[in-house]
């Protein structure tokens, strides 16, 4: 056998085990929470802070359980006695969507589209 046909061999080989290997992208749909609890609220809280790469935010008690998107401003920055400094940092609010996909709730961050799939929240389509 040839050293050329052993490496095709070789190289169908991975090409058929990694199609195999690969999963089917999600498309869930958007959702609010079916049962908001304080657990659920701290389940998003530490999630979007995760996404955000910062500690835990902030939520209402009601989050999603309306609307299926939630919006963060971030915190403006401020002087060593509490007052704002103008100008020195402008940036976008971040916006999260609850999602659904086969009965697991998912948290996309809308800016970089990274989901999230949230354990221990239950969610129906919006």
């Amino acid at each position: 056998m040839s050293q050329y046909t052993v490496k095709s061999t070789v190289m169908t080989a991975l090409l058929i085990l990694s199609s195999c290997l690969t999963t089917e992208p999600l498309h869930p749909v958007e959702a609010i929470l079916e049962q908001p609890s304080a657990q659920s609220r701290l389940i998003l809280e530490k999630a979007i802070g995760d996404l955000l790469n910062s500690q835990p935010v902030k939520l209402a008690d009601n989050v999603f359980t309306l609307k299926n998107t939630v919006i963060i401003e971030p915190n403006q920055p401020k002087d060593n006695q509490g007052r704002l400094l103008d100008g020195r940092e402008i940036r976008q609010a971040d916006t999260f969507t609850l999602l659904t996909e086969d009965g697991k709730c998912y948290l996309r961050h809308d800016q970089n589209g990274h989901i999230v799939l949230l354990g221990n929240i239950s969610c129906k389509e919006k």
